[in-house]
């Protein structure tokens, strides 16, 4: 990517990389979370997250209202908002736009197509003594990807090239902490999340080949 300064999209070869990379990723991680057992594989592991050390089962605790759908939401606008008021174009703010609108619609469209074709349960479905934590939203649908890391690291991931490295690390924080809470409240298993972040890189490199190829003039 480049420097926070250039403020450009990735040049058109390395857009393809990614998308090439993160294609691979789903079609590896599509394949574990339907394999035969994948549940039982991932049980422990999502049990930890679920009942987590004191110390970290209080700092998901703390941090668990600020995830839930509505407060999610305001983060992500309230991030957009940030990085436009920081570019200094209205160009650049037009093609900040078109970036989130671009990944936000891709991941979400990615997501819900893979999880019809993969069918797979969720932790709190199979898993007995999983606690959701209070989330308000009883989770529909199936399991694999995980939409919510899917949008997060599509927005951070597409608005990348044009944020300024407070921003980055910021956005990097909050999709880390969107990913770990989709365990943490039993939504999904590891694979889910990989699955997810790998979708949302894909839509990102979307987003930097039209950008690149396709610039906002003034």
């Amino acid at each position: 990517m480049t420097a926070a300064g250039a403020q450009r999209p990735p040049a058109p070869k390395h857009a393809i990389a990614t998308a090439v990379v993160a294609l691979l990723v789903i079609i590896v991680t599509a394949w574990l979370a339907t394999a035969p057992r994948a549940e039982v594989a991932q049980t422990d592991l999502v049990t930890w997250f679920n009942h987590p050390p004191q110390l970290i089962a209080t700092l998901f605790a703390l941090i668990n209202p600020l995830l839930r759908p509505i407060a999610l939401i305001m983060l992500g606008i309230l991030g957009i908002i940030w990085v436009l008021l920081t570019a200094k174009q209205a160009s650049q703010r037009w093609e900040l736009v078109r970036a989130a609108i671009v990944t936000l619609l891709t991941a979400e469209l990615a997501a819900q197509i893979t999880k019809l074709a993969a069918n797979q349960p969720r932790p709190l479905a199979v898993v007995s003594g999983m606690d959701n934590h209070g989330y308000p939203i009883q989770p529909r649908g199936n399991a694999y990807p995980s939409a919510h890391t899917a949008a997060a690291v599509a927005l951070v991931a597409g608005l990348w090239p044009w944020m300024r490295w407070p921003q980055r690390i910021v956005g990097l924080t909050v999709a880390v902490l969107v990913a770990t809470n989709r365990l943490y409240i039993a939504a999904h298993w590891p694979i889910d999340i990989l699955g997810g972040a790998a979708i949302g890189l894909s839509a990102a490199s979307v987003t930097w080949l039209i950008a690149a190829e396709w610039p906002v003039h003034r």
